[in-house]
Formats: structure tokens, sequence, C-alpha cells
């Protein structure tokens, strides 16, 4: 068993977004828009996007640092086609984590997993042994880095492994809130018996390619509903799709809506959107 024991100080994101859609070839169009809402200001030290297509997680990480702003929505407009993509950028003051294996978002098979809070401290070697024992041993080979997000991440995996739901590709968002609901009360009671009671969870973004839950736990949260409009100006009714932007560096307007505090944002299989407590 490999421990995963983080870096002590604490990495601070400067700019995450999930977004999910109908039309895989349409979305870099509806993002057009929104574009600065979507590019993560200097000093970025890290920073990722992770795609689904033909029903595999796809990643693109950049683990080097860069002193100009970052478009992380720029793959997408190249050749990329995906319907679901979650992008996340890091700002390191100080930190030595870094590489490919500490960049966001995480995968394992179809999920992907992305969180914008928890510094590294907050898994010292007291904290982090204790939610390993929550995570079964193929789960845990697969924890590659040493970030707190990865690990809460195996978390959440756990808990769906234990009701039998971890592969279910079909699996409604209301399972995957409550298997994060109770994710976040485990690393929450954990951080607690550490003493760590006023360190933030961050707010978490995680899909399975074919439904998305994006939770409000601390920095704004942003929604807007992505749309597309015909040769004559009128709305396209044949694309539907959603844009969650944590964080940033500005304040997104153009069509934002904020999400409530303690709320989760769970959007369907066939794109019917809801929100919902973190409770069981």
């Amino acid at each position: 068993m490999r421990l995963a024991i983080v870096d002590r100080q604490q990495p601070t994101v400067r700019s995450s977004w999930a977004c999910i859609c109908n039309q895989p070839q349409r979305l870099s169009l509806a993002l057009a828009p929104v574009r600065a809402a979507l590019i993560a200001q200097p000093p970025v030290s890290r920073w990722g996007l992770g795609y689904i297509q033909g029903g595999d997680v796809l990643l693109v990480r950049t683990p080097r640092a860069s002193t100009a702003p970052v478009d992380l929505a720029g793959p997408l407009t190249a050749e990329i086609k995906t319907d679901c993509a979650i992008a996340q950028a890091m700002r390191d003051e100080g930190s030595n984590v870094g590489g490919t294996d500490n960049t966001p978002p995480f995968r394992f098979r179809r999920w992907m997993f992305a969180q914008t809070g928890l510094d590294g401290e907050l898994f010292s070697a007291e904290i982090a042994p204790r939610l390993l024992e929550h995570i079964p041993d193929y789960l845990r080979r697969n924890v590659k880095g040493r970030t707190p997000a990865e690990l809460t991440f195996h978390v959440f995996l756990a808990m769906l492994h234990d009701e039998g739901n971890i592969d279910d590709a079909n699996l409604p968002p209301a399972a995957s809130r409550r298997a994060l609901a109770a994710t976040l009360r485990l690393v929450a009671a954990e951080l607690a018996k550490a003493g760590k009671i006023d360190d933030k969870l961050g707010n978490v973004a995680l899909t399975n390619g074919r439904s998305m839950v994006v939770a409000h736990l601390d920095e704004p949260l942003r929604l807007r509903r992505l749309w597309l409009t015909g040769e004559r100006g009128e709305r396209d009714e044949s694309f539907r799709g959603y844009l969650l932007v944590s964080g940033g560096d500005g304040d997104p307007k153009d069509g934002f809506e904020d999400v409530p505090m303690d709320r989760a944002v769970l959007i369907s299989r066939d794109l019917q959107l809801s929100f919902a407590d973190l409770a069981p």
C-alpha cells in the first residue's frame, strides 16, 4: 500500500469550471460568448482539462507554470469534440507539489473530479491514513499524486463502491450527490478531530460522463444556461447545455446566476437541472 502524504503548503485555485451539453460538435460555439470567464489570470502553476470522448475520460494537463493568462477552454476550440468537460487552474504559493499527477482534474474509469479547496496541511500524516482506511486497495492503487482533492475523490469512489454503483453508467445524479455528501461529512469529521474546523473544503465538480454534480461549499459558484441561435437570431431549441464557474478572478455576468451556498447542482443524462442540499 502506498500512503499519500501531501505537501503542507496551500494550493490556491485561480479558476475552475464544468460544462455539459447534448451536442459535442457545438460546445465550443456555445462557450464563445463567455470565454472571458474561463480564463485563469496569472500566475498559474499548473492547469488541466478533462473531457469525455467516445465514453472515455481524456486529460490535457499542463504542469508547467505560466505568467500569462491561461485559456482553460482553448483546447475545446481545436479538434476536441465533447459533451462534458471539467477544467481547473492552480496557483501554488510556496508549494513543492507539482507535476502531472498532482494536476487536476482527476479520473478513475469513467469518473472525473475537481475540487477547489483543501490545503495540503489538512491531509498531513495524521489525517490521510485515516481516510485511506475507507478506500479499497484497488482504488488506493489509482492514487498517483499527493493532493487532498485526489484523496477526497477516492473516498467518494469508495462510497460508490460500497453501494455497488461505481460502474453504473446511468447512475442518477441524486445517488452521486448522496455519495458526495457522505464523503464531505467524513472529511469534515476527520478535520474536526485534527482541530481544523475552520478549514474550507472548496467547491466540487464531478461527472461520470452521463450526468454531473457540482456543489457550492465555499467560494462563489455561478451557473449559466448555454444556448445557440439560428441564422435569423432565434434560439436554437435543439441545443441544450450548462456551464458552472467556480471562484475565478472576476465576477462573471452575461447571463450567469449565483448558486446558493451549501447546495448542489444536479444535471441528469437528459440535461434536466435541479438543485439539492448536501444532506443525506
